[in-house]
């Protein structure tokens, strides 16, 4: 079974260890998952202020592992109107 790697470039949180999942398929919903979690967990501070952050999958340990996709995410909060 192949192993993936998720990497957080905002917390520089670099997953050695990886997961091993099915598929690339298994590997994309994961990574939602994930990202979602940590948006509702509230872990990156700095999204609401437009700071992009992305999540890096990788089918090895960085940086010899190769990119396999990456999800990217930024949020800002415009003002409201007067």
């Amino acid at each position: 079974m192949p192993r993936y790697f998720f990497h957080i470039s905002d917390s520089s949180s670099l997953d050695d260890a990886g997961t091993e999942l099915p598929d690339i398929a298994a590997a994309q919903a994961e990574a939602v998952q994930m990202s979602g979690q940590i948006i509702k967990q509230g872990s990156m501070g700095n999204l609401w202020k437009d700071i992009p952050w992305e999540m890096k999958v990788t089918d090895g340990p960085l940086p010899y592992g190769r990119t396999l996709f990456v999800l990217r995410f930024a949020a800002f909060q415009s003002e409201p109107p007067s």
